[in-house]
């Protein structure tokens, strides 16, 4: 397939490429500022664009099979920040996530993944189990975006206008890059300079090669995931359970101080399980850890 990506130069967007291109796809991919770190190959097509602009919206789907949009216009430093201008903020992330799908639909795009969050979820109701029926909930303009999109993405499936369909991954970890910019980097840090650590947090995550599997999982299913959600969790992981795990790889003499973090709801994800999903689960986390600890000594020494 031909697939175009929105945010392919982000944390998720280098994941997504890698995997595509490992399973024999051609990738169209936006970027807004050139970067020395963009994964490079052959496979890959880089064209400039960004959320908000319809003309290179247009360009960015134009003779593709498949879109994957996994791109953010960020309000401030962190991803979830909105930043002082909620209205522009919405008009880049809402507005132009239709004009994306409106785009693709008149191109002839066949599918549409949107990569949502498990923010939509920031109040969870405890009469109900935590699966993509629960109600959508955000206390963040972030969240609420994400809602938004993904009512949208529903109506454009529901309707028949393009197989569509939303994927919703809590927190996503991985190897960054650089790499101190890894979930946990300072963590197994302290435990590879021997000292003592508080790894009281933790919460529901997901590595990005499971949510990158998960998208062309469904791009590669039938016309039934139309208009239809997927929570995309593998499980809890607590920051003590990191911490053991960096302790015991480093073989570090760090003392790791508790208790370890246990979820208060557990993210329902037997619908895209029954499509043929698999977590990566304890041997994905102890191969990112491992990962972890080797970078760090390499610049230790």
């Amino acid at each position: 397939m031909r697939i175009a990506i929105t945010g392919g130069t982000g944390f998720l967007g280098r994941h997504l490429i890698g995997h595509l291109i490992d399973q024999g796809h051609e990738v169209t991919a936006w970027y807004r500022t050139l970067a020395a770190s963009m994964p490079e190959s052959t496979h890959v097509h880089w064209v400039e664009g960004e959320l908000g602009n319809l003309t290179q919206a247009e360009h960015l789907v134009a003779g593709a099979d498949a879109v994957i949009h996994a791109g953010l216009f960020r309000g401030g430093d962190s991803f979830m920040d909105s930043g002082d201008d909620p209205l522009k903020y919405w008009h880049r992330n809402a507005t132009g996530s239709l004009q994306l799908l409106d785009a693709a639909e008149r191109s002839g795009v066949k599918k549409f993944i949107f990569i949502s969050s498990g923010t939509v979820h920031d109040t969870v109701l405890s009469d109900r189990p935590l699966d993509e029926t629960h109600p959508l909930l955000p206390s963040t303009l972030y969240g609420a975006c994400k809602a938004s999109i993904e009512t949208v993405v529903h109506h454009y499936g529901a309707s028949g206008k393009l197989v569509a369909a939303n994927l919703r991954p809590p927190s996503i970890y991985g190897v960054a890059q650089p790499i101190s910019q890894s979930r946990w980097y300072d963590l197994v840090a302290g435990i590879c300079a021997g000292r003592s650590v508080d790894a009281r947090g933790g919460g529901k995550a997901v590595h990005a090669h499971d949510v990158a599997k998960a998208a062309l999982l469904l791009l590669n299913h039938d016309e039934s995931i139309a208009g239809e959600t997927y929570n995309c969790c593998d499980r809890m992981i607590s920051d003590f359970e990191v911490a053991g795990i960096a302790k015991r790889l480093a073989d570090s003499p760090s003392e790791i101080t508790g208790p370890a973090k246990t979820a208060k709801n557990q993210i329902v994800t037997e619908k895209i399980r029954a499509l043929g999903m698999q977590f990566g689960d304890t041997e994905l986390l102890e191969q990112t850890i491992a990962e972890l600890v080797a970078a760090i000594r390499s610049a230790d020494r």
